[in-house]
């Protein structure tokens, strides 16, 4: 588990000072990246070694509004790992308050540069160790 924290900026809100819903979206690619560099599986790295992990799918619910001016908490923890596909989840909290203001999940896969499945345990077993790893430790 991994706890990002982010302030809004006035441009992610929309006329009432409110945080539009499309922006929880980015920030749970944040929050993920974060995560991902904290248990040392840093972005660039898969990059440059020619992973690709594109979102199969991501889902958001909202329970309370953000505003500018609130600063949120987000803990990100890996929800799924099985060699070819995996997943986050996200819960945004008020860091003032501790409410809970919006939860979520997302699913990846892991391809090449040409669109070809990758599967970790057999091409990148650093990668996938770690992530068996995260996935043990989060559903704690």
């Amino acid at each position: 588990m991994v706890i990002y924290e982010r302030t809004p900026h006035y441009y992610e809100t929309d006329q009432m000072k409110i945080v539009h819903h499309s922006n929880y979206i980015r920030w749970f690619e944040e929050a993920r990246v974060a995560y991902l560099d904290a248990v040392g599986i840093r972005f660039a790295d898969q990059e440059a070694a020619g992973i690709v992990c594109p979102v199969l799918t991501v889902d958001a619910k909202y329970i309370r509004m953000v505003r500018f001016g609130d600063t949120v908490e987000i803990t990100t923890r890996v929800n799924l790992y099985n060699g070819l596909r995996w997943g986050f989840s996200y819960e945004v909290r008020d860091k003032a308050t501790g409410e809970l203001c919006c939860t979520g999940t997302s699913t990846h896969c892991f391809l090449d540069t040409a669109g070809k499945i990758i599967r970790p345990k057999r091409e990148y077993l650093t990668m996938h160790e770690l992530l068996t790893e995260c996935l043990a430790k989060d559903a704690e």
